[in-house]
């Protein structure tokens, strides 16, 4: 019975993520990192997104940075594959919180997507349902090198 309801539990928690329309079909990223904040996205000095992507062993390896999200907000990538082309959406794993920090931060992700056949990475960022016109927003994209 325990076991019975630890699946129920597992297929409810990934039934409730929260896409946007068109990434209803999204494969949520296993191998995903995001790193401490690194710098106000109100400094005057921002650099503009930076997106890499390395094939290695039937996998790519994306680097993405700096991506804008609230302070101590946990973010996580959902990708999807259409010929060559890979797109990554990164979002707050919890979509719709109860309080929220009072600052923006800028964070580095990196995402390891099991993908071979990808020629190009196009990098998606969206906050959270507290913002007004959440759809994704197109941060970056990188044709796939070998390492």
């Amino acid at each position: 019975m325990r076991r019975i309801l630890s699946v129920v539990a597992a297929l409810s928690t990934v039934a409730c993520v929260d896409l946007p329309a068109g990434w209803e079909d999204a494969k949520r990223v296993s191998d995903f990192t995001q790193a401490d904040c690194d710098g106000s996205p109100y400094d005057s000095d921002v650099p503009d997104v930076t997106v890499t992507a390395t094939a290695d062993a039937g996998a790519v390896t994306v680097s993405a940075e700096p991506l804008d999200f609230r302070c101590a907000q946990d973010v996580e990538g959902f990708w999807k594959a259409s010929g060559g082309a890979v797109d990554l959406l990164v979002q707050p794993i919890d979509m719709n919180p109860r309080a929220v920090a009072g600052c923006d931060c800028l964070y580095r992700i990196d995402a390891t997507i099991e993908s071979p056949e990808a020629e190009s990475v196009t990098v998606w960022r969206r906050w959270d349902n507290l913002n007004d016109g959440n759809d994704p927003v197109k941060e970056g994209e990188a044709t796939v090198t070998a390492p």
